[in-house]
């Protein structure tokens, strides 16, 4: 199997590049072909825009999709973006590594989908959802926050993390993988000291024993359901009788909505 860990996190010594280094670990061990890009030691440059493409289909309006799919069918995109278009196409398995800020990504990590997913080259009109490009491909998030698991779920103050975390995982199931359940871990604070420290320390340990448990039967991991192409109308509306997988995909929108003031 080949993996492709991308991580997203600017301190070398965080406890979540520490799993990406665990979960490189696990795999060559079994004999898999390892490949990892850290995208804050790259300097990777997040921000899409007219400046990465030197022969504009269109030079008096910038259109990232027009120029994304022109420059694809130019062989003309930048080198960074290529280079990680080949990783991806090339891996069977890809792990995303970062840190829950802000109820999202690291904006690095964004920037990444926005200039690697090329329009033309990685999603089509013709090529999305179970149809995509990484059809046959799996994706997992290792996702760490500061926040205790209480406060992040269902009924938790920040909001659940798992249904925040929606729009990356819709984002990877868009051009064709097969997301599996992310992998959080809560409570991942600096600035401790004392028995507070030693707790979280014990609390990390198993955390990274349990990782490395799933991560060795990694075949035996949940896999979230998504809609298929049947389940909507013409109109990409949902059947009446289609399945719910998520409150962002559903019926009656009164199933998720607060009661009005």
């Amino acid at each position: 199997m080949k993996v492709l860990i991308i991580s997203a996190h600017p301190e070398a010594d965080s406890f979540n590049l520490f799993l990406a280094s665990r979960a490189a670990r696990v795999f060559e061990k079994q004999g898999s072909l390892v490949q990892t890009v850290n995208l804050y030691s790259e300097n990777f440059e997040p921000c899409e825009g007219q400046n990465f493409y030197p022969d504009r289909q269109d030079p008096q309006r910038f259109d990232a999709l027009l120029e994304q799919r022109h420059h694809w069918e130019m062989h003309n995109l930048p080198d960074d973006v290529v280079r990680h278009i080949e990783l991806l196409k090339s891996a069977d398995l890809l792990l995303l590594h970062f840190p829950f800020w802000w109820f999202g990504m690291p904006a690095i990590l964004k920037g990444w989908m926005d200039r690697v997913f090329v329009y033309g080259g990685i999603y089509d009109s013709k090529h999305r959802h179970e149809n995509g490009i990484m059809k046959g491909k799996r994706a997992l998030l290792t996702v760490t926050a500061g926040a205790p698991a209480n406060a992040c779920g269902h009924n938790g103050r920040h909001g659940d993390m798992r249904f925040l975390l929606w729009p990356s995982i819709h984002a990877l199931h868009y051009i064709g993988y097969s997301m599996l359940e992310p992998y959080l871990i809560h409570g991942v604070r600096g600035g401790l000291d004392g028995l507070a420290k030693e707790k979280q320390q014990q609390f990390l340990d198993q955390k990274v024993k349990d990782f490395e448990s799933r991560l060795i039967n990694i075949n035996d991991w949940p896999i979230i359901p998504f809609n298929k192409e049947e389940d909507f109308n013409e109109d990409k509306t949902l059947k009446p009788h289609s399945p719910e997988y998520s409150p962002f995909v559903r019926h009656n929108p009164g199933n998720w909505k607060a009661d009005p003031i």
